[in-house]
């Protein structure tokens, strides 16, 4: 069973070598509805952007970086007027063909021994290993970027939209907390008496 994303670009794996590749992507407008309901925002009104993909030295592991540049409209977290923004962002994965898994853990188990044989280690020090995610995998000979691009995205978009009314009103409340005595000023004053 596939999962449908949201914004389907893909790469063909077979396209991919030690040179980058780079393929430029942009949503349509099925997708920009989709990604906006996703992210539970008014709307996503354009996705654009390039991403370089390169096969590692292993040659299972496949890179992908890139940029992206998007158009979004949020409600704001106060007035819940409309807040449109625009998002550009650079993102970063890594690919691994599902029938290379095992290799790839044969060869990331090497590749700690050779760095433990090569690095002192005090007594009860373990090897720290590659700090990267683990990687996607490539479905049906297929690199997923869109939902690659989608995932960063999301990261990206302003958790508390403010409009410009919100912001000139000030914060909300109960003002009467803002004028409260220092802790600290109390306490001096205590001391003094």
């Amino acid at each position: 069973m596939s999962t449908q994303h949201e914004f389907v670009f893909n790469v063909s794996a077979a396209k991919i070598g030690p040179e980058p590749y780079k393929a430029a992507f942009v949503a349509d407008s099925k997708a920009l509805r989709l990604l906006a309901k996703r992210y539970g925002i008014e709307a996503v009104n354009s996705l654009e952007g390039e991403v370089v993909l390169r096969r590692e030295s292993d040659g299972m592991t496949i890179s992908a970086t890139g940029h992206f540049h998007a158009e979004v409209v949020q409600s704001c977290v106060t007035t819940l007027e409309p807040v449109p923004d625009q998002i550009a962002e650079t993102f970063e994965g890594w690919f691994l063909d599902e029938s290379q898994a095992s290799s790839f853990e044969r060869a990331r188990r090497k590749k700690l021994e050779i760095d433990a044989a090569d690095m002192p280690l005090e007594d009860n020090e373990s090897p720290i290993e590659d700090e990267r995610d683990e990687p996607d995998t490539v479905k049906g000979g297929m690199v997923e970027v869109g939902e690659l691009v989608a995932q960063y995205l999301s990261l990206a978009l302003n958790p508390y939209p403010h409009s410009i009314e919100a912001v000139q009103q000030g914060p909300l409340g109960d003002e009467s907390d803002l004028k409260k005595p220092n802790a600290f000023a109390v306490l001096k004053d205590l001391i003094k008496k």
